[in-house]
């Protein structure tokens, strides 16, 4: 099952404002004229993570005993972050940055347990206990957010550098995958049906917002040696989950009883790497 989910987007005024205090700025005396141009690599370290519960009830019938326990996670993991800024200084202290960020993450899948017995579903049979694990799979594209910032920088040689502003995240593909794997307890290699249930989206591109702080140590005339801590949000989006076709009632109602995946975008990623000034 497949939804394309619409983002609620920050008024453009952001952008607008941004643009109209660089012109300004840029119209007062320039000491330096500088262009900048900066190639950072680091780690994402993501915000989202939710948990899941679901009620036995809401799947079978009140008489049929099945036992939860905990239920299930999902949380996005960080990993390589790339990025590239163009920085027009139109002084020694303001200047007007356009960047582009990339960083990998990973949506990881842990939970609980169901455990039920054979023997209270099925009249007659011996007691037989049965388990299930829980497990996933999930794809995410890589987060690649652009962003244009207004830049303050302090400081004679080692100088100390901070930018926000307003950042662009284009589309993005998500998806989950749950499965409770059946197996009888004690009795190895004696499998069961599973039951599965996803959710996947292309969630639209919206506007954010970041906002950094870095240092610049000079190597020489024209390189430097870059530090940047970098926070990005977007606002939430929504993911339903679903059994797909030719599922079991018990995977519609699972599917049904599960809240809706409230997937969020920011994350905060840490980098360093050179700037040469032109």
């Amino acid at each position: 099952m497949v939804h394309r989910i619409l983002a609620s987007r920050p008024p453009r005024r952001i952008v607008l404002a941004l643009i109209t205090v660089a012109l300004c700025v840029s119209a007062a005396p320039a000491a330096a004229g500088e262009l900048e141009l900066a190639l950072s690599v680091g780690r994402a370290l993501p915000f989202y993570e939710q948990s899941f519960g679901f009620d036995p009830d809401d799947i079978v019938p009140p008489d049929i005993p099945v036992e939860t326990s905990g239920g299930f996670d999902l949380e996005l993991n960080g990993g390589l972050a790339l990025s590239g800024a163009l920085t027009w200084r139109f002084n020694d202290v303001v200047g007007l940055e356009a960047r582009v960020d990339s960083a990998k993450v990973n949506l990881e899948v842990t939970g609980g347990r169901v455990g039920g017995d054979l023997g209270d579903l099925i009249p007659g049979l011996p007691s037989i206990p049965v388990t299930g694990d829980l497990s996933g799979e999930s794809v995410v594209d890589r987060f690649t957010p652009f962003s244009l910032n207004l830049q303050l920088g302090f400081g004679e040689r080692t100088r100390f550098v901070i930018s926000g502003g307003a950042s662009y995240m284009p589309a993005t593909t998500v998806a989950a995958t749950v499965q409770v794997r059946l197996g009888l307890e004690n009795i190895p290699g004696i499998g069961l049906p599973s039951i599965g249930v996803s959710a996947a989206a292309t969630l639209d591109g919206g506007f954010g917002v970041n906002l950094g702080a870095g240092l610049r140590v000079p190597l020489g005339d024209t390189v430097s040696l870059v530090f940047d801590a970098r926070a990005f949000g977007f606002p939430k989006q929504e993911l339903q989950w679903g059994s797909g076709s030719g599922a079991s009632p018990i995977e519609e109602a699972l599917a049904a009883a599960l809240d809706p995946i409230e997937f969020q975008y920011g994350y905060f990623q840490a980098t360093g790497g050179l700037a040469f000034t032109f």
